[in-house]
């Protein structure tokens, strides 16, 4: 029988492997039976590593995150360090778990908060979800209300548990935190885009950098987020349109190619990324015809 590690290996680029330096304590992706969910072909934090951890790895790597950051209006400069599946240890929202995000990018001006996305959405709020006492921590608005969770007045169930997303977004987004918003600005998969944003500049403000978010996404007309990248992830009315930039895997391999000293390496991964999302999506086309 195959090991987790092995199948993982076997559907990572192999440039991407040394990036792992400890494979029983990196912060997997896991199933409900506690199985690594790198293995899959589709996986979103394998087609990560396979881009992000050539990067890290490969010596082209200031060339092409100075190119990413200029695209995307940050600063060049290197040394560019990069973090794999990061951790704000530094707790800068006052989440009681806090957020992880699939790569951190920083460089000596700038520093890249990134999620990836391949087949999948964006991830929503918990708070609207039915309790098992069948009420909701939120009623889907930005509004006073009373959470039956925990008894606490507040307009968004996360600032009365102390979380700071709301003393963030006015400086991302136009939007006043003192009057009501109806329904929630946030909603849906606006949620996830939203916290990384706000992340991003809680963590330029604390480390004294330019700081952005970005979208990595795998571009397919049949993948959700591709599809919600080409209208735009959040909503123009929010005011916060360049609040997270999308930049397709597609588009970063063309930077590597373009910048880059291996070509070998990255016309290779190139080629890997491409028939990832080919198989991907002719996977998700026979699902839905079954």
């Amino acid at each position: 029988m195959i090991s987790d590690f092995q199948a993982v290996r076997e559907n990572l680029f192999p440039a991407s492997l040394g990036a792992i330096e400890d494979w029983e304590a990196f912060p997997w992706h896991r199933d409900r039976t506690n199985r690594i969910q790198a293995h899959k072909a589709h996986s979103s934090q394998a087609i990560a590593i396979d881009v992000f951890g050539t990067v890290k790895m490969s010596t082209d790597r200031d060339r092409i995150f100075d190119a990413i950051a200029a695209r995307v209006g940050m600063v060049p400069g290197g040394p560019w360090a990069i973090t794999l599946e990061w951790t704000d240890t530094d707790r800068l929202l006052g989440e009681p778990r806090p957020t992880q995000v699939d790569a951190l990018a920083v460089g000596s001006l700038a520093a890249l908060v990134i999620e990836c996305k391949f087949t999948e959405p964006g991830g929503q709020c918990s708070q609207t979800a039915m309790l098992s006492s069948g009420e909701r921590q939120c009623n889907g608005s930005y509004a006073d209300q009373i959470n039956p969770g925990n008894g606490l007045r507040a307009r968004c169930a996360l600032t009365g548990k102390g979380i700071r997303y709301w003393e963030y977004i006015p400086k991302v987004f136009a939007l006043d935190p003192a009057v009501d918003h109806t329904p929630c600005p946030f909603k849906a998969d606006s949620y996830q885009w939203m916290r990384n944003a706000v992340l991003a500049a809680a963590f330029g403000k604390h480390h004294k950098l330019q700081a952005a978010a970005l979208a990595a996404f795998a571009d397919h007309s049949s993948f959700p987020t591709a599809r919600k990248a080409k209208r735009g992830l959040l909503d123009a009315s929010l005011g916060g349109h360049a609040a997270i930039t999308p930049i397709s895997y597609q588009q970063i391999t063309a930077i590597a190619c373009h910048v880059g000293l291996d070509q070998e390496l990255w016309t290779g991964l190139s080629a890997w990324v491409d028939r990832k999302i080919a198989g991907a999506a002719l996977r998700r086309s026979e699902l839905q015809e079954v």
